[in-house]
């Protein structure tokens, strides 16, 4: 019987270090469409780049990740500000895991 993967953990080391991983729920093609149009639009009061942040807030579910001092960072559904502690790197590596750029990206280096 056919059983949805949509929960999918994720090795981070490349931003958190050997063994950090994030569990993130997968993207629906509805909110594929809504990123598509904030990539095409021409609105000049948003880039879109909050609106990103709190996509991926969404679906994030779990982590070990931690802060510049090995503080533990809550999850983002528990504390959204959260995600404004986070390194551009760390927000890119999220991006790139949400919407699969992250398996294109390393079949590419490959």
């Amino acid at each position: 019987m056919a059983k949805r993967v949509s929960v999918i953990k994720h090795d981070t080391e490349v931003v958190q270090g050997e063994g950090s991983f994030v569990t993130m729920t997968a993207l629906k093609v509805s909110e594929v469409r809504v990123l598509r149009k904030m990539s095409k639009s021409e609105a000049k009061d948003s880039d879109g780049f909050d609106e990103g942040l709190a996509l991926i807030a969404a679906h994030v579910i779990d982590w070990d990740w931690v802060d510049d001092n090995g503080n533990e960072l809550p999850l983002p559904a528990v504390d959204p500000s959260v995600m404004d502690l986070l390194t551009h790197q760390e927000a890119d590596v999220l991006s790139d895991l949400l919407t699969g750029d992250a398996e294109s990206k390393n079949s590419e280096s490959k």
